[in-house]
């Protein structure tokens, strides 16, 4: 959740404290995360900017060390979302000082604060006895044995030998969309309309924010020009067909949220609409 409004009261990730029964949160939300941990053997884990029950996820203890350690056996690290270690103090006022959400941060496994909120009070955290080196020598274990897995260190391994161009070769490249579309969910087929028969469509509609922003999601998490300034989007695969993408002008679909489309053609006699999500 972004950010929603209810009875004019404005509700955000960074303040939003999940009020949930344990049986709710054992046996519904919390049983994908086992999975991945337990099955998937995944070597990474994120703490949100939520609170869930009163306590900040990236300061629950509970949640890092007694279950996701010492119940499903996770052997990774965790990282805060961005700026998420500041929320605990800055929008919850979960504690009383910065340097005890250093402590308790610190005690609830959380081993990356992605951000500089730790960074800052560490030390006053340390020369106030709130924290041990110790609490964060046991963090840092827990990011080198990750890093050495990998390989960050002698001898090379196999991840550092592969060079910078292979990302952007074809296969590379072939081997990304198509993950992208198996990653994708269909919730609802009517009437069998997908998928889609090239021999009987003329012309498609890509309408939705996201259609033709691939540009601005790859500067947020990585470089701003990769493969040559090559930014694939659902526009792109869909060649000559598209004759309306966003975010030219603007409308609004029922949730609310603005859509973008621009006009290219009399699209009276599109074939099929393709909505492509929203901002978030």
């Amino acid at each position: 959740m972004e950010a929603t409004t209810q009875q004019g009261v404005n509700w955000n990730r960074h303040t939003f404290n999940a009020d949930i029964s344990m049986q709710d949160l054992v046996d519904s939300y919390m049983f994908p995360f086992q999975a991945c941990v337990e099955q998937g053997k995944v070597s990474g884990l994120m703490c949100s900017y939520n609170a869930v029950n009163g306590v900040p996820s990236c300061a629950n203890s509970w949640l890092g060390e007694t279950v996701a350690r010492g119940e499903w056996g996770f052997d990774g690290y965790i990282t805060s979302d961005c700026d998420a270690d500041g929320d605990v103090f800055n929008s919850h006022h979960y504690t009383a000082t910065p340097e005890e959400t250093v402590r308790d941060v610190l005690l609830a496994g959380t081993d990356v604060d992605c951000g500089s909120f730790v960074g800052k009070n560490a030390a006053s955290a340390l020369q106030k006895g709130l924290i041990t080196e110790a609490d964060m020598d046991a963090r840092l274990e827990k990011l080198f044995r990750v890093r050495m897995r990998l390989s960050h260190f002698d001898p090379v391994g196999p991840l550092q030998k592969i060079p910078i161009e292979t990302v952007c070769s074809d296969y590379a490249l072939s081997l990304s969309l198509d993950g992208t579309a198996q990653g994708c969910v269909l919730l609802k087929n009517d009437a069998a309309a997908l998928p889609l028969k090239a021999s009987s469509i003329s012309q498609v509609a890509v309408i939705g924010p996201n259609a033709n922003l691939s540009q601005s999601i790859a500067g947020y998490y990585g470089p701003h020009n990769p493969c040559n300034n090559s930014f694939p989007t659902l526009v792109g695969e869909w060649g000559g067909w598209v004759v309306a993408v966003g975010p030219e002008t603007r409308a609004n679909n029922a949730s609310g949220r603005s859509l973008g489309i621009r006009g290219g053609k009399n699209t009276c006699g599109t074939s099929a609409l393709v909505q492509t999500g929203n901002e978030y």
